[in-house]
Formats: C-alpha cells, structure tokens, sequence
C-alpha cells in the first residue's frame, strides 16, 4: 500500500501549480531595442544679479543611473574546501567534488552573458532515430561540453519530449518540464503546453480543419500526424493516407499504404482512419494546405529545446511534481482528485521520486538568467557515489546559485562530457549507455579574446 499511502500523502500537501514557468517572455514580434530615456530633474538656472541671493545652493541634477556590472563568474558560485575547480575557458568552469557520504558530482557552471558561448541540442546523424553515447554525439557536433538529454523509446530510439535543433521542431512538446534556449530570449525551464501534445491543425483551401496529433512517430488510430526530414522516411501502413508537401506547402504527392521519402525542406502528413478520410477530401496535388501550431511559449521565440523532467526547483524553492500522470489520478488513493501532474505514468514516477537515490542530470539557471547549471550526479555504486534524492539535487543546484531547474533523463544515462571525455563514471557495467539526444555547450575559439 505504499504507492497509496504516498500519493495521499502528497496530494495532502498539494503538487506542482500547472502555470507556466521560467523567464518572463518577450512579444512574439522581435524588434531592435530603442534607447531607453531617463527622465532627470529640471536644472533650476542661476540666479540673475537682481535676484536675491540664497543662502541653500541650487540643486545638482541627479545624473542617470548606470547598468549595474555583471558579476564574473566566480562571485556567482561558492566551492566548498576540497572542490576541484578548473577554469575551461573564459565563463566556463567545471567543478568536481567528492563527499565522504560518498557522492562523485560534476557541475559545468556557463557565464551566459559571454557572446563566445552557445547552447545546442543534436541528435544521432542529424535524424530521429537512433541512439548514440553522449560522447559519440558531442564529438560529432564539435562541442566543447554536453550532457545527456531527454528520456527515450528504447524500440524506436526516439526522443520522448520536446526536441528542436537550430529552430525546427523534432518532437512536440507534452506537459513535460523542457529546457529551451535562443541568445535573443536567453535560457527557459517550462512547459509549452498543459496537455498531452501540442495544439496543431491543418487547414484546407476550402477552410476545412483538422487537429495534428504527434509529429514524427507513429500516427494513432483516426488521426492525422506531421513528419518533417528528420524523420526521413514515413514508414507504409494499410489503409493510410500520406500527402508529401513541399516548402511551399502545396500538395506534391498522395500515396495509399506505401513508404514515402522525405527530401530536405519537406514535410508529409499520414492519415489513418477518419484522418485518412479527411486527407482523400481535401489533399488534393497543387492545392496549398496550411499547418497552424501554436504553443504558449511560442516555438519561435527559441532556437533549441530539450525535454526531460520534472522541475525540481522554482523560484528558489524545491517543488515535488505529483504522483498522477497528467491528469490521470486512478492509480492513487484519491483516484476523482483534480491535478496537473507532468505527464509520467506513476509507476515511473515511484521508482524516480521522493526518497529515491539514483544517479541524476540537472540543467538549471539564476534569477538574472546570467548563469547556466549542468550538474550529473553519479549513483548505484555502493561505496563510490551514492546517488541523490531529487531534494537533494535541488539543494545541490540551489547551491551553485539556480533558483529554476530541472531533471533530464538520469540513471544509467547520466553522463557528462568535458572536451571529449566523460568525466563522470556512469553506472552500467557495459559502460556509458546510448541515448537519443543531447545538450551541448560550444565555445567560439575564433572569438575569444587575447
């Protein structure tokens, strides 16, 4: 009865709000900056030779207030005696320490305000499917640094949350905590949207619409789904519709139950069901069908996401997601109860929460959005690294100065990379395990200052 007993437990206590988190967003629209004007004091003129002298001087105008420095690196974090702290590059450190308890942590601490450093998501061969070691998919990309990503289908090698690269969308977002990043918005630790996929439709010449379910998986019954040239090819499937688009969004080709190939700048749609059905009305080859997504915050706004989950800290304060799966609370005491949980199943949930210690990988930021947090910490290994709580982490990453952060996937997928080589020991007796994406830290060499 223990899964019963925790979920009363916490739903006593309440869950994580379902608002939105992260940093305040800007407009949609991204508009150069105009000079900001301070209003100062009106200069009171000296006075005339026939005016009578005043024993109190004239007031001095207030000059205008000046932008506050931004604190280097090194004031924004404090280690501990016995940290190993080495300096990368000019606003990248990496910190090691070693706990008696034991624990074996590694944190990359990034100076975000630094224009030679950049964030990147990537994915095996720049496609969907696969699994590759976090090592392979660094040096592959060229970084400097990175950490494992998101939670993944181990049979199809995919992604499970929010994945964007340079900008194009891999895989839409559920109600999972995600991390995005664009240099115009800087760093964000949210949602993108409260339901089980996005919001998306497609709209026919006529004014006809239909919902768009998934993207780049496999298309549920009676749905239409979205593939893009990440995923390469939409796989054959009896009774479906696929209608191939091109860059322009007009109808090159409709095919019935065969593969289909996708070149770059394409993008095909799969019916099945009563999808299919509407696709054999109103896909028809020349005519222009308009694919609407809309998400809160924009896509557009960033350049890079990846998901993982759940938020672990907010506002400088440790949050415990609840134990439904979304919105679904059958499995708890309280099974009619009202909550916005991310969208975990709660077995997963009991094996990853509360008092569970397992090797875990964080990213998280500060209040002025300056630092960036990467943190792995090893576990499952008696005697070298005990793992932590996900309490724990929050007061690891509180530490290194975040006030937002976030899980990725943990366990046997937790491993850093630091100038091509893993620095931490993951847990697997077959070594560092394959994963399908990962969060990369590059530096422009050719920018650093002398």
């Amino acid at each position: 009865m223990l899964l019963l007993t925790v979920a009363a437990a916490l739903a006593a206590v309440g869950c994580a709000p379902g608002r939105r988190d992260g940093a305040a967003l800007l407009p949609t629209a991204i508009v150069d900056p105009s000079p900001v004007v301070v209003a100062l004091p009106a200069v009171i003129a000296a006075p005339t030779a026939s005016a009578v002298p005043s024993a109190t001087p004239a007031p001095v105008p207030t000059p205008a207030p000046t932008a506050r420095p931004t604190p280097p690196l090194s004031a924004r974090y404090a280690a501990r005696p016995g940290d190993r702290v080495r300096l990368l590059r000019p606003g990248v450190v990496h910190l090691r320490r070693v706990t008696d308890d034991p624990l074996r942590i590694n944190a990359l601490l990034l100076d975000l305000t630094n224009p030679n450093l950049e964030l990147g998501v990537t994915v095996p061969q720049n496609r969907f499917f696969g699994l590759y070691r976090t090592s392979m998919l660094v040096q592959d990309a060229g970084a400097l640094a990175g950490v494992n990503g998101d939670l993944f289908s181990v049979d199809e090698g995919t992604p499970q949350g929010l994945t964007m690269i340079d900008g194009q969308v891999l895989m839409a977002p559920k109600y999972r905590a995600t991390f995005a990043w664009s240099r115009a918005q800087g760093p964000f630790i949210g949602y993108f949207t409260r339901e089980w996929t996005w919001q998306a439709e497609v709209q026919a010449p006529g004014g006809a619409r239909a919902p768009l379910s998934l993207l780049n998986t496999r298309c549920p019954p009676q749905q239409i789904c979205l593939y893009n040239e990440f995923a390469r090819q939409v796989p054959g499937r009896e009774g479906d519709v696929k209608v191939l688009l091109g860059r322009d969004g007009r109808v090159r080709q409709v095919v019935r139950g065969q593969p289909l190939k996708l070149g770059p700048g394409e993008q095909a749609l799969q019916g099945t069901g009563a999808g299919a059905a509407w696709l054999r009305e109103h896909a028809v080859v020349g005519a222009r069908l308009r694919i609407s997504i809309t998400t809160d915050p924009p896509l557009a706004d960033y350049e890079h996401a990846i998901s993982g989950g759940p938020i672990i800290l907010r506002d400088g304060v440790f949050v415990q997601d609840c134990l439904c799966a979304l919105r679904d609370c059958s499995q708890t005491r309280r099974p009619h109860i009202v909550l916005q949980c991310e969208d975990f199943s709660t077995d997963w949930k009991l094996k990853h929460y509360l008092d569970v210690r397992m090797p875990r990988t964080a990213v998280g930021f500060d209040r002025a959005r300056q630092t960036l947090i990467l943190v792995v910490v090893d576990g499952y290994q008696r005697g070298y690294s005990r793992g932590m709580t996900q309490r724990e982490l929050a007061d690891l990453l509180r530490e290194f100065g975040a006030d937002t952060a976030m899980e990725l996937d943990g366990g046997g997928s937790s491993t850093m990379v630091i100038e091509n080589r893993v620095v931490n020991r993951p847990p697997d007796t077959t070594g560092e395990r394959y994963v399908a994406n990962a969060l990369l830290v590059f530096y422009n060499e050719a920018r650093r200052t002398p």
